[in-house]
């Protein structure tokens, strides 16, 4: 079921109906059985895979609790943990190996490959399951010994595609407490305009800015110079408001049963570095590496070169996670690799401010920093988006081929490039506005009743006249689901 269909928002409607009706005791029950409801709208197989995982971590962590010793504590965390990733990676790798290995094979594997399923989500609800364990073990909190109510916490159905990774302290309580949803209007009215930003960011402008994007990157043989250039920054463009569309309609679906879940993006265009930038970029996945990667590897607290060898790692584990392909890891690497270097370089570039009497926080200094780190986005999110390394290396080096622009942006119509001009201008609006820690649902909420519904009205008017839709159109197609 897809979280843009009709279907999905019935199912929301009907499902927060049942959920403020029934005592309060109940409502749990009524997330747990609309998160099974959910699922299995997918390949009934791909439960199996979440139910294994579901089991292993719970009975897992329990284990862990009772264990008599360190030893046994740490050998049932490593046991469960290398179960579950290594689940995960064969699933996403052994295709793609046994794809790239076929010269190797007396036989044509192609059927191998084709029996092995990726379940929807599995990324996500790994790292989340695995998170907890390691809460567990770190003695963060007691085990949650009701299975039903830990299966409510592991498969809350609004977060299963994309996330945000969720902490089980940060989410279940909110799961099982109903003190919080007294205000049952507030929590619609909130949650209804974070999904309506949602889909205008996914509706209007990424799959819009999409159909150049997939056009060039799938074609880049025969495109070159300016034509590549706006491609790149439409992926930027892209890859940020589908995403975040997406996480704002899992949001805004949560936030309508009284959840509030954790933001995953803070402007993360506006950075003045690539360090600031995975401060506000896919934060939950951010902080999951930094609290049991980063960390756990010694962090910053064993010297200079071993903390940068840490980030290094960090970076290519996040690369193997996020697909398959060498690209994908180049690209972890290239963001470790950044960091590394803006960190030894930043004391250069203080000193050299400091002597010629520039201000870094403001003015030009700082336009520079914006500007340099967005070139810096795009050249990591082009090797990240092309078809493989030999095709990031190729588009890079047509960049710098420029041919005379004889005919229209391909695949983008003149009202194409105004509806997405102006849909740019009221997102950079918006993102300025919450920049500077203004928040404009507060404002909406204060405004006169009639002023909010003509809001809520003109935004589904909005989205329903420019959005993009009709034949070729996949309404599945998020580009963080295949991750």
């Amino acid at each position: 079921m897809s979280i843009l269909s009709v279907n999905f928002l019935f199912f929301l409607l009907l499902l927060t109906i049942i959920y403020y009706i029934v005592p309060d005791k109940v409502k749990p029950f009524v997330i747990l059985s609309g998160n099974i409801y959910f699922y299995l709208q997918f390949d009934l197989r791909y439960s199996l895979f979440l139910l294994f995982s579901i089991l292993t971590v719970f009975f897992g962590a329990i284990f862990i609790e009772h264990a008599k010793t360190q030893k046994i504590r740490k050998t049932i965390l490593g046991v469960i943990l290398s179960v579950n990733i290594a689940l995960l990676f064969f699933v996403k790798f052994v295709p793609y190996i046994l794809t790239k290995a076929q010269i190797f094979f007396t036989y044509d594997p192609s059927g191998i490959i084709d029996n092995i399923i990726v379940p929807v989500g599995i990324a996500f609800y790994t790292l989340q399951l695995s998170g907890y364990l390691i809460d567990v073990y770190r003695s963060k909190y007691h085990t949650e010994r009701n299975f039903l109510k830990f299966s409510a916490f592991s498969t809350f159905f609004p977060l299963m595609l994309q996330g945000p990774i969720s902490r089980y302290d940060q989410l279940s309580e909110q799961v099982y407490n109903k003190s919080k949803r007294k205000d049952i209007y507030r929590n619609y009215t909130y949650g209804a305009q974070l999904m309506l930003w949602g889909f205008f960011k996914k509706l209007i402008i990424a799959d819009r800015v999409a159909l150049l994007v997939n056009e060039v990157f799938n074609n880049f043989t025969t495109y070159s110079g300016f034509i590549v250039i706006i491609a790149v920054l439409f992926y930027t463009i892209q890859i940020y408001t589908d995403f975040s569309g997406c996480v704002d309609i899992c949001r805004g679906a949560a936030k309508l049963f009284g959840i509030d879940v954790i933001e995953n993006f803070n402007q993360p265009y506006f950075s003045k570095s690539i360090q600031d930038f995975w401060r506000r970029w896919h934060i939950a996945l951010s902080s999951w590496f930094r609290d049991y990667l980063y960390i756990p590897l010694g962090g910053n607290r064993k010297g200079i070169v071993r903390k940068y060898i840490n980030i290094l790692i960090v970076f290519f584990v996040s690369g193997l996670w996020h697909g398959v392909g060498i690209h994908y890891i180049v690209w972890g690497i290239m963001q470790g690799v950044f960091q590394i270097t803006g960190a030894l370089t930043l004391p250069f570039k203080e000193k050299l401010s400091a002597k010629m009497k520039i201000d870094r926080s403001k003015g030009f200094a700082l336009l520079l920093q914006y500007l340099a780190t967005f070139v810096l986005i795009n050249l990591s999110w082009l090797v990240f988006r092309a078809n493989g390394i030999k095709a990031a290396i190729k588009m890079f080096g047509s960049i710098f081929t420029f041919a005379p622009i004889t005919a229209p942006l391909p695949a983008l119509t003149v009202p194409d490039l105004i509806i997405i001009g102006i849909a740019l201008i009221l997102m950079f609006v918006v993102s300025y506005f919450k920049e500077k820690g203004y928040c404009i649902r507060d404002t909406i909420a204060k405004a006169y009743l009639p002023v909010r519904w003509l809001i809520f009205l003109s935004g589904f008017a909005v989205i329903l006249i420019f959005g993009i839709y009709g034949p070729g159109y996949s309404d599945a197609s998020f580009i963080y689901m295949n991750f």
